[in-house]
């Protein structure tokens, strides 16, 4: 008797409470729109430019070759559940996040290493290389972003293989965001999965950087 006056007390307050997760995100598919980080001390100035990374490229250009999206559900960018807290706890609601354009958000996330130093350019595949010249296939192959009680949590992977004079190196990227959840919105959900791609910009930037200067990578490609 107890347990069920519990039970029925928590989701009456539930009902009573404005939790952000009791709302599901929009219906609408999320924007899939890269947005930079801005550094804390770009905050008190609202002109400021974004800044992805530090300038760590001087005169070395990226020419994409290629931009994919190779996820294996690109309709789908992860999903939301709302379940109160306790051991007996069952979901009440889930819904599924819908995704936009990936060949969009990818095409801008790697345009965004301009703020690097990079000059950023689009070429046909199979494009030759000169000295401090890369060019790259990227292939987005996760974008997922999930609820996790108050929080929001996502989950991004980037393959990137790079032809320069030296070689073709290949790497897979992964980057985790978390955020809190105020109000279960799409708009929240695309500022997770884009502070996962930052994290993968900062690597992809320090990677191409070494790569043009004619350091081979030191870790093998992965798939």
């Amino acid at each position: 008797m107890k347990l069920v006056l519990f039970n029925t007390f928590a989701l009456v307050a539930a009902g009573l409470c404005p939790v952000p997760a009791l709302a599901l995100a929009d219906d609408e598919a999320l924007s899939m729109v890269y947005e930079e980080p801005i550094e804390p001390a770009q905050r008190s100035n609202a002109s400021a430019v974004a800044s992805t990374a530090p300038r760590l490229a001087q005169t070395c250009t990226l020419r994409l070759a290629k931009v994919e999206d190779l996820r294996a559900n690109p309709a789908n960018a992860g999903g939301v559940t709302f379940m109160l807290a306790g051991a007996n706890s069952t979901p009440l609601a889930t819904t599924s996040l819908k995704s936009g354009d990936g060949v969009q958000w990818t095409r801008g996330a790697l345009q965004s290493l301009k703020s690097a130093g990079f000059q950023v350019t689009e070429a046909p595949p199979g494009a030759t290389t000169a000295p401090r010249e890369l060019s790259a296939d990227a292939g987005l192959r996760l974008a997922h972003a999930w609820s996790a009680g108050l929080n929001l949590v996502s989950h991004v992977v980037l393959k990137v293989s790079y032809r320069t004079p030296a070689g073709e190196f290949t790497r897979q990227y992964h980057g985790m965001g978390t955020r809190v959840n105020w109000v279960n919105a799409n708009t929240e959900y695309m500022s997770t999965l884009n502070l996962a791609f930052n994290q993968i910009m900062r690597n992809v930037a320090t990677d191409a950087a070494a790569l043009c200067d004619g350091k081979p990578l030191k870790v093998a490609s992965s798939s």
